[in-house]
C-alpha cells in the first residue's frame, strides 16, 4: 500500500480519518520526481491525514522528509521541498505489511502483500 492509497482511505465502521497506520515491512520504490503531478494531486489530497502518515512513517524517512510543516505551505506550487516531501511519500514508500488502525472507534484493519483488507465481518469488527 503506498502512502497515496492510506490518504483515501477512511473506517469503514465510523468513517473517521486518517487511520493510524503501523508498519512492520515497507519498501522503498524509486519513482521519478514530477512537480507537475504532485501539483495535480493535490486537491484530491487530505493535509491533515499527510502529516499523519509522515509521523507514522517517521521510522522509513530521512529525517527531513517527515518534516512536513502542520499547515499546507501557501507557496506549494513552487515549494519543490515540500513537493519532493509529497512525492516520496505517497509515492515511493510501499507498506507490505502492517495494519490500519481507527483512532476513534479503534477497529484493525490487516495489510498483508501491501493490500489493506477493509473488509468487516458479520460482527462488524
Amino acid at each position: 500500500m503506498k502512502g497515496l492509497t492510506h490518504n483515501l482511505l477512511a473506517c469503514l465502521k465510523c468513517s473517521a480519518f486518517p487511520l493510524k497506520l503501523t508498519v512492520s515491512e515497507a519498501d522503498q520504490l524509486e519513482c521519478e520526481f514530477d512537480a507537475e503531478h504532485v501539483v495535480r494531486i493535490l486537491p484530491k489530497l487530505d493535509w491533515k491525514g499527510l502529516v499523519a502518515l509522515a509521523a507514522d512513517l517517521k521510522e522509513f524517512l530521512d529525517a527531513d522528509v517527515a518534516a512536513l510543516p502542520a499547515e499546507m505551505p501557501e507557496d506549494i506550487h513552487k515549494n519543490e521541498p515540500v513537493l519532493r516531501t509529497l512525492h516520496h511519500l505517497t509515492m515511493e514508500i510501499k507498506v507490505q505489511n502492517g495494519s490500519l488502525e481507527c483512532p476513534s472507534c479503534s477497529t484493525k484493519f490487516q495489510i498483508k502483500d501491501s493490500i489493506p483488507n477493509m473488509v468487516l465481518n458479520e460482527a462488524g469488527e
